[in-house]
């Protein structure tokens, strides 16, 4: 893409930070303020299918991402160059190819355990705080799992698992035990991830 975009309308342009750019991916109707936001629908600034690849956006020119409540959509089979491969892997390597080295991803999602993550009909993925270290090259390596089709190497710097208001009162111990093993202790889980390239 060049220096400047064209907006919705087609009539404005804007230059980008020499910095890189601060993309919300899947930004519907909800743009996060001080990021492009992609989408086939509502607030975008790039309209785009997320499902098809690759995405109008250069290599290596993404500082930061945010995505909240998408990745739980993401179809197990995607077409790759005339190949089914997971989407979970696909989308990944999307990523990896536009950010830049250090780059600060955050993901939103419902967690595994909790009514939200099966209510919605379309989603597909019940995602652990496991599911993310899938993402890391040397973990993938350390597991013996460096024959998954991944091509990307993705840090797991922070997982949040906060609980329901009406656990934050107990004790830690019967937090822990909460945040475990029961169903809906947990609402969503946020990760944020860096790049390393």
């Amino acid at each position: 893409m060049p220096a400047t975009q064209e907006s919705k309308s087609g009539t404005t342009t804007r230059k980008r930070r020499s910095s890189g750019r601060k993309i919300d991916l899947a930004c519907g109707k909800n743009k996060r303020p001080g990021f492009e936001g992609i989408d086939i629908a509502g607030d975008f600034d790039i309209q785009h299918d997320l499902f098809q690849m690759p995405w109008p956006i250069e290599n290596d020119s993404v500082r930061e991402i945010f995505c909240s409540h998408f990745i739980e959509h993401l179809p197990h089979q995607l077409e790759d160059f005339g190949f089914h491969r997971d989407g979970w892997f696909l989308f990944f390597d999307e990523v990896y190819r536009i950010c830049r080295n250090k780059a600060k991803l955050t993901f939103v999602h419902p967690y595994v355990r909790n009514d939200r993550a099966f209510w919605d009909p379309s989603h597909v993925r019940f995602i652990s705080e496991v599911t993310w270290y899938y993402l890391d090259k040397n973990w993938r390596k350390a597991q013996g799992l460096d024959h998954y089709p991944a091509n990307h190497d993705f840090e797991v710097t922070l997982i949040e698992a906060p609980l329901n208001d009406r656990l934050m009162t107990r004790n830690p111990e019967y937090q822990q035990l909460a945040r475990d093993t029961w169903w809906n202790a947990v609402g969503d889980l946020t990760v944020i991830l860096k790049a390393r390239k």
